[in-house]
């Protein structure tokens, strides 16, 4: 069995192996066609001294080889130097969108901000890095926006782990699909989305710690809670950002602002930092801790709908409404029938989606998920469901096609 060593940086979340990875002794790490699903998973094999492939497992890998016999020929460098001059590459995102499927494209991006948010004090070109995510996130939102909100809102709702970098990929896809609704300028919207994937850069350690604690955060831990906009801020400075809205934003969203009655009035940041605010509330209220159960999707609507002590609704979270409905994409509902649906996507009325029966009314699990539409009559919503409680394995990949019906 020839090795050859793959740089661990290649590997990211969600991607289906095309080759088994080992190591150096030749035993199997993951198997060729496993998907690596958890970020534990890529921690684990990211932290491993060395891991290598077969060289013949696949085409990449004789095209790896063969381009290293062919530089070490045209340098006439000794035979012992070959490995320095074999590459494995993957393609690029941007090369393989209609192979890949969206799922793992969204596990990439995942990883990449995982990587960034924790190197921000040592990446070179950070805003630059940043950026070329926002695009991708544009990029998967604009081409499947249901499915999209789909994986986003569900891996959100239904896991403690990574909870920091999933929250900003949500808020991140969610300020993107809001952009329009508030007349952001193209130039303010990107900013927004930024703002999004860094906001809580200073804490992002502090809040996955959190989200697996069972008690109440301690005196030192609120302390860095009440603290970590304006550093984040800095820190954002520090690693090179330039852009004074995505600094402002992540400065003030966790500032209480008043303004104008209309929101298009307000100046632009305090506009923007004001949807920031707004969809950072609603996400989080939904996202499960150990020290808590997350809320129901009609709960979270209320909270930012509903202004306090006001008969007023609040016009961020109407637009949420608009665009997710009462129950987003990903989140769990009991039907009036007695089984218990996944929300597929939304439908024409903000209380009406399309969904996917998983669980019969003896919440046993069904086989092959179901397409319904909750506008009919024996299907409409009883409830919405604390998602975190629903006890179901997912077959992904399924749901993604009914999505696409």
């Amino acid at each position: 069995m020839d090795l050859i060593e793959l740089r661990r940086n290649l590997l990211s979340l969600g991607m289906a192996l095309e080759f088994t990875l080992r190591d150096e002794k030749g035993h199997i790490l993951l198997a060729k066609g496993h998907r690596i699903e958890t970020m534990q998973q890529l921690e684990g094999l990211r932290n491993r001294q060395k891991i290598f492939v077969e060289i013949d497992e696949s085409d990449q890998g004789i095209r790896a080889m063969m381009h290293g016999i062919s530089t070490l020929n045209s340098l006439g460098a000794p035979i012992k130097d070959f490995s320095r001059h074999l590459k494995l590459k993957l393609v690029e995102p941007s090369h393989v969108k209609l192979t890949v499927p969206l799922s793992e494209r969204w596990g990439e991006v995942e990883s990449k901000l995982a990587g960034l948010l924790a190197s921000v004090n040592t990446t070179a070109d950070f805003e630059k890095k940043v950026h070329l995510l926002e695009l991708h996130i544009k990029t998967l939102v604009t081409e499947n926006s249901s499915a999209s909100q789909f994986l986003l809102f569900n891996r959100s709702v239904t896991h403690f782990n990574g909870y920091s970098i999933m929250h900003a990929l949500l808020c991140a896809g969610l300020v993107h699909l809001l952009a329009p609704f508030f007349a952001l300028t193209e130039s303010e919207r990107r900013s927004l989305v930024c703002a999004a994937l860094t906001m809580n850069v200073a804490m992002t350690r502090l809040q996955d710690a959190l989200a697996m604690q069972k008690t109440a955060p301690s005196t030192d831990q609120r302390k860095e809670i009440d603290n970590h906009s304006p550093l984040g801020m800095q820190a954002l400075r520090n690693a090179g950002v330039k852009d004074l809205l995505w600094l402002e934003v992540v400065e003030l969203h966790h500032t209480s602002l008043q303004g104008p009655e209309a929101l298009a009035d307000w100046p632009p940041v305090q506009r923007m930092a004001k949807i920031l605010q707004t969809v950072d509330r609603y996400t989080a209220a939904m996202s499960p801790r150990k020290s808590r159960t997350g809320r129901s999707a009609r709960d979270s609507v209320l909270s930012v709908v509903v202004k306090a002590g006001s008969a007023k609704h609040d016009e961020v979270g109407t637009a949420l409404v608009r665009i997710l409905g009462v129950s987003p994409p990903g989140t769990y509902v009991k039907l009036v029938n007695g089984e218990t649906a996944v929300v597929v996507r939304r439908g024409l009325k903000p209380g009406e989606p399309l969904v996917a029966s998983v669980l019969n009314r003896n919440n046993e699990p069904i086989g092959e998920p179901r397409l319904q539409d909750t506008s009919h009559e024996k299907l409409t919503i009883h409830a919405t469901l604390i998602s975190s409680e629903v006890r179901v394995n997912l077959k992904l990949e399924t749901i993604l096609r009914l999505i696409a019906k």
